[in-house]
């Protein structure tokens, strides 16, 4: 969704607005609500065993662990978006980049960038200010031995209540969104999951129609987002979540696996990749808006799965033995 919102301003700016497409760009932006929503569920599930020992010891692991998944990465792409920058300009930089702008976007600190925009050098990357907000509230509770969930929500209410009131500053500012709370969505779906007896049968259909119908058919609800897209994001994660019980419909999932796995690298070089695709489709003769915006899409995908299985994931593996060696080194006495 998020590829096809970027893909059909790209073409737009490329070609001429049209008005073709105009629905995906519409409702692609939920996309990101989502990722929120994914992203609440997977760390909360897959973090309980660490968050019911707590301590400093968990809270560090679990915040390493968050950082090799992210950081390493994120910098790779920054990196190539900074020489593109330097030999070629972009649309918001000519040939420089400020030295504080480029730390301030490389370390998730929310920034103006030269077109008046509070966007990170590599500008998909906004989205990971509030991830990383995310994940040091997590770790937080884990270190302290508070439960997350409750911790969080108090923690991001503080946070979100702060930037409402001091929006006119960059960084707090930046925060005063109800953004912040899909994660507790995410997470809250999490430990409904782990319920047991688990939660009726007929439901999980029942919320994918709803979400369905919210996201898609009745896009434009004029209410703050949390409640037009979150919440129907939310339904939507966890209706398939519980679909995925259904035998056949986990096999049918397992075939789409690689393409979850690389989301990270696809959202992060998509916006390097796409105009380079649109211009290799012009030159290639096509001049049908349709066709050059279904191969942009279609290539960026696969060039984000060679990139995951090329680069992300040898890559992680590494840092993850480097660490997880250095961490038994420093336990044994």
């Amino acid at each position: 969704m998020v590829v096809t919102s970027h893909t059909v301003v790209e073409v737009w700016r490329r070609l001429g607005f049209a008005g073709e497409f105009g629905y995906w760009h519409q409702v692609g932006g939920a996309g990101v609500d989502i990722f929120f929503v994914i992203s609440g569920f997977v760390i909360t599930l897959s973090t309980m065993r660490a968050a019911a020992a707590g301590g400093a010891d968990a809270s560090w692991h679990f915040l390493l662990r968050r950082i090799i998944r992210i950081v390493p990465l994120y910098w790779v792409y920054t990196a190539v978006k900074a020489m593109v920058v330097v030999l070629v300009g972009s649309r918001a930089f000519h040939s420089t980049i400020a030295p504080d702008y480029f730390l301030k976007s490389i370390f998730f600190i929310p920034a103006v960038n030269p077109a008046g925009q509070v966007l990170p050098l590599l500008e998909s990357g906004w989205t990971l200010s509030y991830e990383m907000l995310f994940y040091l509230s997590f770790a937080l509770a884990i270190w302290v031995r508070k439960p997350p969930l409750r911790f969080c929500l108090v923690l991001m209410s503080l946070v979100f209540a702060l930037g409402v009131v001091f929006a006119d500053q960059v960084v707090i500012g930046f925060f005063g969104r109800t953004l912040l709370f899909e994660f507790l969505c995410g997470g809250l779906i999490a430990r409904l999951w782990t319920w047991r007896p688990p939660l009726p049968a007929y439901l999980a259909p029942a919320l994918v129609v709803f979400a369905v119908a919210a996201l898609f058919v009745f896009p434009a609800v004029p209410v703050d987002r949390l409640f037009a897209v979150g919440l129907p994001a939310a339904a939507l994660v966890m209706g398939m979540a519980w679909l995925e019980r259904y035998r056949a419909i986990s096999r049918l999932s397992g075939h789409f696996k690689l393409f979850g796995d690389a989301s990270y690298t696809i959202y992060l070089s998509h916006g390097l990749s796409m105009p380079v695709f649109i211009m290799l489709a012009q030159k290639a003769g096509m001049h049908s808006m349709a066709i050059i915006f279904t191969f942009t899409v279609v290539a960026v995908f696969a060039l984000g799965g060679l990139l995951y299985v090329a680069g992300e994931r040898p890559l992680t593996a590494w840092l993850n033995r480097q660490v997880g060696r250095k961490m038994a080194l420093a336990s044994t006495p």
